[in-house]
């Protein structure tokens, strides 16, 4: 092969190199009016841990709003109890209530188009119980696509997905024992 040749048969891949660039850096752009969604920050502390029960009934309707708005915006996916309520405390002293998880029974990620739907459901319930909307999804290692947020008490509500995916639901509260005894049988 001649060098001519060789000129000749590399104006294609150059061509190509070159579109393949030009298209990556046009990706990156970002298109007018398209917002970016970074994820929610934690409001400061400013209301106190109410008693167990109390948080128990006040989040727990959170949680069956959230899942019935998840449920209808993606009607494929239905979610079901994961684990069951537990509490103890955490290193800074206070007591943690963890409420029952859910677990959906399909991975949420590609159904709600990398969570846009989940964020159209679920941000107006949030609004109503005093959390600031979801936003945008979390950087975390390892594959998982995650949400949360937190409101005044320092309760913080998080959806992971890597299939399947999982809500959850962190509450301080107001307890003397911090023993999982004290929550209700349901």
């Amino acid at each position: 092969m001649n060098c001519r040749t060789l000129r000749t048969s590399a104006r294609p891949f150059a061509l190509a190199a070159a579109l393949v660039v030009g298209s990556v850096g046009i990706a990156g752009c970002s298109v007018p009016g398209e917002t970016k969604r970074e994820p929610s920050k934690a409001p400061p502390i400013t209301s106190e841990p109410a008693p167990v029960a109390e948080s128990i009934a006040k989040y727990d309707a959170l949680t069956a709003e959230l899942v019935a708005a998840l449920e209808e915006k993606m009607p494929g996916i239905t979610w079901a109890v994961d684990d069951t309520a537990d509490m103890s405390p955490a290193q800074d002293g206070r007591c943690m209530l963890y409420l029952q998880s859910m677990q959906s029974s399909a991975d949420i990620v590609e159904p709600s188009k990398n969570f846009e739907d989940l964020f159209a459901a679920a941000d107006p319930v949030l609004e109503k119980h005093g959390f600031p909307a979801f936003n945008g999804i979390d950087p975390v290692p390892g594959g998982w696509v995650v949400t949360r947020s937190t409101d005044a008490v320092g309760a913080t509500l998080s959806i992971r997905s890597k299939f399947p995916a999982y809500l959850e639901l962190t509450v301080p509260v107001k307890s003397e024992s911090c023993d999982p005894k004290e929550i209700p049988a349901s």
